[in-house]
């Protein structure tokens, strides 16, 4: 289970987490009660911490996708070791909590009709505007999935063309493998763009349409909606990584029974009068038997 895209899965696994325990509860409470009673500290709090979980997260996908894309189409070129892994992680940590720092900033506690309410508190209607395309809508939205279908593209190609040079018989099995675990992460890039589409739709309406932002119908019924599926794209992946994938099935069997997984990869025995020879991760051991050792029978 220690490889690169482990790696990557655990570290969207943690953004998911961040959006459970930040966003969830305030997002419930927000949309059950009137106006924003939470204190101007999780006012500032709470859309910055959403804003790098999800930030995070479509750009570990992005990296999960090139590291596939390497990984299939360029097997023995190019390899992401678990050291560049780690620093890649903390790369998309870092630039996430630096591009969200405005809303960190500009999001304020503002009186309106008797009641308090949470809004970015821009300093003109055009910078606002200049950091949701740049920094919401292009860096944390829409390049990293335009890289992510760009390298799945690459590797349909790559897996559809099987007569290409360097793909032997032998790497077949590999190849297969490899095409399950693509799968899985197509279906985890898909549902992650459908859901939070319907939510950045809706700023870049809101943005750019005059009047549309007090429509009751859009701030009651609209607005919530498209906040509840973006969120629910959180619980999906668990559900995806569990459907597809056998080893993280038997990882999670083990955990839950408290058991010491012993696995070592695929192994194969071949047994002769002779000797005895074990293929096992890659690994070929051959041994001779005690009883042909002593054997004074000629050959």
């Amino acid at each position: 289970m220690h490889t690169v895209t482990n790696y990557f899965l655990v570290n969207l696994a943690v953004a998911d987490i961040l959006v459970a325990v930040f966003c969830l509860p305030m997002t419930l409470l927000d949309n059950l009660f009137s106006g924003w009673p939470f204190g101007a500290i999780l006012c500032k709090a709470t859309p910055y911490l959403q804003g790098v979980s999800v930030c995070a997260s479509v750009n570990t996908l992005a990296a999960i996708a090139i590291d596939r894309y390497l990984a299939i189409c360029y097997t023995l070129q190019f390899k992401i070791s678990s050291t560049v892994s780690r620093v890649i992680i903390v790369s998309t940590w870092i630039f996430a909590l630096l591009v969200m720092i405005p809303w960190a900033v500009f999001y304020r506690q503002i009186p309106h009709s008797n009641v308090f309410v949470c809004f970015p508190d821009w300093p003109d209607v055009e910078t606002g505007k200049a950091f949701f395309l740049a920094a919401i809508f292009l860096c944390c939205y829409t390049i990293p999935l335009l890289l992510i279908i760009l390298c799945y593209i690459l590797i349909g190609l790559r897996v559809w063309n099987r007569d290409s040079p360097g793909l032997c018989d032998k790497s077949q099995v590999i190849m297969k493998s490899k095409i399950k675990v693509v799968k899985m992460l197509v279906v985890v890039v898909l549902l992650f763009g459908l859901s939070w589409l319907p939510i950045y739709t809706i700023q870049l309406c809101v943005y750019f349409i005059p009047n549309l932002e007090s429509t009751t119908l859009l701030n009651q019924v609209i607005v919530p909606i498209a906040q509840w599926l973006g969120l629910a794209n959180s619980g999906t992946n668990p559900v995806i990584y569990c459907f597809f994938s056998n080893k993280f099935q038997q990882s999670l069997k083990n955990m839950i029974m408290c058991q010491k997984k012993r696995y070592s990869g695929e192994q194969r025995n071949a047994t002769t009068k002779y000797m005895t020879v074990e293929y096992a991760s890659g690994q070929v051991t051959m041994s001779v038997k005690k009883s042909a050792a002593r054997s004074d029978d000629p050959i």
